[in-house]
């Protein structure tokens, strides 16, 4: 198993980083995986999961968003607070888009490894509700190319609806004026805070991102886990994405909160066991799918 760097060049905008996890040998496919709001690629026990998918057999590709707040120089520190202010959930798909893109079409400068076989979306979060839209979205237009699709959709604690998370009433109405919502990072203690434009922009493009609409025209095998002391993403947005799904798998877990028990900072050599457990349940799942093919 090794590591390598993922980059995606992109001369109208910000290159994508990232980090391939491969196996000694052919791989069975190809994982992508996308984390959630403040968060990035390196956070907690997310290398460790790249690395056990590697173990077994699998190609797992992590990916920093561009405008999560962090940096090429500084990936896991909040250093780019601009960035953050004006990132959007559109911009995320659309980045999303362009790896699977990347993933997808041979002789593009991202990397040089094979793009044959098959290839889930794996998002953690805010990352799970981009996956579902990035899952649909490539999968159509794959198809539509006579190229292979997205074979398999995973969220974990993922977000079924970006609606519901913005400010209401007086508060969004303070937004609109003061064209600023302020956020704290409750771990680094920082202040952080959102541009205006990025509840304009969802509005603007609200069909598109209707993650509802996105699970219900998805026709690929979907796994959804959930833990039901998630304090951060109401375990009811899992029975939502299940009830969307075409072949939807609702995985609940009794505890483990937002992040399967990991925390940043993560210093062990070993993923927490809520965490561990549910890879190998991802695992799993990917390997059922691999085996009906």
């Amino acid at each position: 198993m090794k590591q390598l760097p993922f980059l995606l060049e992109r001369p109208e905008d910000r290159d994508i980083q990232g980090c391939w996890h491969l196996p000694d040998s052919n791989a069975f496919g190809t994982v992508l995986f996308l984390h959630g709001y403040k968060g990035y690629m390196d956070w907690g026990a997310w290398n460790l999961v790249g690395d056990m998918f590697a173990r077994s057999g699998w190609r797992m590709l992590r990916i920093n968003f561009t405008h999560n707040g962090t940096t090429p120089e500084c990936p896991s520190a909040f250093v780019d607070l601009e960035a953050f202010a004006a990132n959007t959930y559109r911009r995320e798909l659309e980045e999303a888009l362009a790896v699977i893109e990347a993933i997808r079409t041979p002789g593009l400068p991202a990397d040089e490894i094979s793009r044959d076989g098959p290839l889930a979306l794996i998002g953690h979060s805010r990352g799970g509700g981009i996956a579902c839209l990035a899952a649909s979205e490539a999968d159509a237009l794959l198809k539509q190319q006579g190229r292979r699709g997205v074979d398999a959709l995973v969220t974990w604690a993922a977000v079924a609806d970006f609606a519901a998370r913005f400010p209401k009433g007086p508060a969004l109405e303070e937004w609109r004026k003061t064209g600023r919502l302020e956020v704290i990072n409750h771990r680094t203690r920082q202040i952080l805070h959102h541009n205006w434009n990025f509840h304009e922009d969802f509005n603007r493009h609200s069909e598109r991102l209707n993650i509802e609409r996105a699970v219900r025209t998805y026709d690929g095998r979907m796994m959804i886990a959930h833990s039901s002391d998630d304090p951060a993403v109401d375990i009811e947005h899992a029975h939502m994405l299940q009830s969307w799904a075409a072949e939807g798998s609702l995985e609940l877990r009794s505890s483990g909160g937002h992040t399967f028990d990991a925390k940043e900072p993560w210093t062990a050599p070993e993923m927490p066991e809520a965490l561990k457990d549910l890879t190998q349940t991802a695992l799993h799942f990917l390997e059922e799918g691999r085996a009906v093919q």
